[in-house]
């Protein structure tokens, strides 16, 4: 029989939870029940199984309401099926928000057969990066110490704690030298330029800039994805060019602003979305002025155009320890699961013309991100790195 009194108390941690108001040991509690739970128990234990059922709808309710907004409905599961009931609880209490599947007809929602084992599991990206000295050699900033770590070419290079480096001006060298930050597949950093300017990398991408700049323009090159947080100086326009993307040529002026580029080299297109300020995307064929919330989308062969961004939030949402997705189709959603986790991702089959919605935690193990997308009807296997999926 089921225990009760047990339940109560995750229940009760769970609130805590969602309110901000639970302990450490309460925390270590509740995720270690999570960690512990073999949701296959459930079809045998109907009780069990109500009483996942109401605490899953009590909770998205509560994390919906603490959102401000509606978030797509989990589907209930009902009865027939108290495992996938068992495994939405669970992911809500894991702190995911919502994950959900639109399609025109909809399938009854499957658990898939394999998920990495404890040992088997692959934890979330973390701040790692490796920063290319002018002289070519190299430091990698997992394992260096905080404080100073160079002089480059009138800048005083320091690590500030985790994740984060600085540049501060220094005695002038009277050369102009570069330095590039670049993040592997399950890392990101985040720098401060010499002038003050702000750069959050994601994972899989690189930045090269001069150390201090000097001259009419400060100019700085990017691949991947990146956020700017741009020091006003319009005597001198800070000018992005993107690398990597395309053969086309794409540039980024700017005069004080914050923005944020996705040019991965395996993404259909460039994407430079406005947050505050101005901005001039710039091709050889075409250019556009972005306002706030707008979106520059530049294709493969040169076209480009523009368009208002509803959600802002969901395109930086990776800068604030988040995935967020809003009708996004498979292989967009499996391309950022890829990149995080640094895994890859093996296709079986048809690819569904589906499209999903969801937020969640980019904390979150990759055993609980295939628990996500089980959930939502999509069938996952993982092992060696490798996620197979197959779609219904």
């Amino acid at each position: 029989m089921t225990d009760l009194p047990q339940f109560q108390k995750i229940r009760e941690l769970s609130q805590k939870w969602i309110d901000g108001t639970i302990s450490p040991e309460e925390r270590i509690f509740l995720f270690n029940w999570y960690d512990s739970f073999d949701d296959t128990q459930l079809e045998l234990d109907m009780e069990q199984a109500r009483l996942f059922s109401m605490l899953q709808q009590d909770m998205l309710r509560d994390i919906q309401e603490r959102l401000g907004h509606t978030a797509p409905p989990i589907r209930k599961m009902g009865f027939l099926r108290p495992a996938a009931a068992a495994a939405a609880l669970i992911l809500v209490v894991a702190g995911v928000w919502y994950f959900s599947r639109s399609t025109a007809h909809p399938a009854a929602p499957t658990v898939a057969a394999t998920t990495p084992s404890p040992r088997q599991d692959v934890n979330p990206g973390s701040d790692k990066a490796t920063l290319t000295l002018a002289d070519g050699s190299t430091i990698n900033l997992d394992n260096a110490s905080a404080g100073s770590l160079a002089t480059q070419g009138g800048a005083q290079v320091s690590k500030a704690g985790e994740g984060r480096i600085t540049y501060t001006a220094a005695a002038p060298s009277g050369e102009k030298t570069y330095n590039i930050l670049s993040t592997p597949k399950g890392g990101q950093y985040r720098l401060t330029l010499q002038d003050g300017t702000q750069v959050w990398l994601n994972a899989g991408s690189s930045i090269r800039y001069p150390t201090a700049f000097s001259g009419k323009e400060r100019r700085v090159e990017v691949t991947g994805e990146a956020y700017f947080d741009v020091a006003r100086n319009p005597g001198m326009p800070f000018r992005v060019a993107v690398k990597g993307f395309t053969p086309t040529a794409a540039e980024i002026e700017v005069l004080g602003t914050q923005f944020n580029v996705n040019a991965y080299s395996d993404e259909p297109v460039l994407r430079t979305t406005l947050l505050d300020g101005a901005v001039k995307v710039v091709t050889p064929a075409a250019s556009a002025t972005l306002r706030p919330d707008q979106q520059a989308i530049l294709g493969g062969s040169g076209e480009m155009k523009t368009t208002a961004v509803p959600d802002p939030d969901e395109v930086i949402a990776w800068k604030e320890g988040a995935f967020e997705f809003d009708h996004a189709d498979i292989a967009t959603v499996m391309r950022q699961i890829s990149r995080w986790y640094d895994v890859e991702v093996i296709y079986q089959g048809p690819v569904t013309a589906d499209r999903f919605s969801g937020r969640f935690s980019r904390k979150t193990s990759l055993a609980g991100v295939l628990k996500i997308m089980n959930i939502s009807g999509v069938q996952l296997m993982a092992e060696n790195k490798k996620i197979i999926i197959r779609t219904n």
